[in-house]
C-alpha cells in the first residue's frame, strides 16, 4: 500500500466476511436438501458457493459445523417468530397465557411453513453423530420456555401437559410442511388451535 493510499475500512472487511459466509451456507442449504448430509460433500458446497476449501474450514471448520450453524439459524428464526408474536400479544394488554401461547404456536408454524424445504433436512434422521443430542436438548429448552408461557406449576401433571401441547405444535410442524399449498397449512395451524384447547386445563 502506498503512504498516499487510503487503508481499507475494518467494517468493509467485516461485511465481506459476513457476505463470504452467507455464500456458502446457503450453498451448504442447498446441497443438504437435494444430497443429505451423509452423500454431501465439501466439495458440494464449495462448487455451489463458488469459493474455496480453504474459505469452507476458515468460516465453519467442516461438513458438520456447517449443518449445525444451518440448524441453529434454523431454530433461531421459528423462536424469534414466536416470541415476537407472544410479545405483541403481551404488549396489546393480554395477560391470558392460552392466547400467548397460541400466538407464539401460530407464527411458529407459519416460520415453519415458510421454511419448509430445510425441514427435512434436520428431521430425516440422516445427521452428525451428535446431533440428536442437541435437538433433544432443545426440545426441552422449548418445553421450559412454554412453562413459562403458560404459567403452569411443576407438578407432574403440569409437566405433563406442557410436554403433550409443546408435541402437538411439533406434530402440526410436521404436517405443515407436508402441505401442498399455504391453504393447506393453515388448516393445519388452525386444527392445533383446537387440539391445544382441549389438552390445556379450564380451556373455555
Amino acid at each position: 500500500m502506498s503512504a498516499t493510499e487510503a487503508p481499507r475500512p475494518p467494517g468493509r472487511r467485516w461485511a465481506k466476511t459476513e457476505e463470504t459466509r452467507r455464500q456458502v451456507l446457503d450453498a451448504a442449504a442447498e446441497v443438504f436438501i437435494e444430497q443429505g448430509y451423509t452423500r454431501a460433500g465439501i466439495s458440494d458446497v464449495v462448487d455451489r458457493a463458488g469459493s474455496s476449501v480453504g474459505s469452507v474450514y476458515h468460516h465453519f471448520g467442516g461438513k458438520a459445523e456447517l449443518y449445525f450453524a444451518l440448524w441453529d439459524e434454523y431454530v433461531g428464526r421459528l423462536a424469534r417468530a414466536a416470541a415476537d408474536a407472544v410479545a405483541k400479544v403481551r404488549a396489546s394488554g393480554d395477560a391470558d397465557p392460552l392466547v400467548q401461547f397460541e400466538a407464539g404456536m401460530l407464527a411458529y408454524l407459519e416460520a415453519g411453513w415458510r421454511d419448509r424445504r430445510l425441514y427435512p433436512v434436520f428431521y430425516s434422521g440422516d445427521a452428525p453423530p451428535e446431533f440428536e443430542t442437541q435437538r433433544r436438548d432443545r426440545s426441552q429448552e422449548w418445553i421450559r420456555r412454554n412453562v413459562m408461557i403458560l404459567g403452569l406449576g411443576n407438578t407432574v401433571e403440569d409437566r405433563l401437559t406442557v410436554a403433550a401441547l409443546t408435541s402437538v405444535v411439533g406434530e402440526a410442524a410436521r404436517v405443515a410442511v407436508g402441505c401442498g399449498t399455504a391453504a393447506q397449512a393453515k388448516r393445519v395451524a388452525r386444527h392445533a388451535v383446537v387440539l391445544v384447547r382441549r389438552l390445556y386445563p379450564d380451556a373455555d
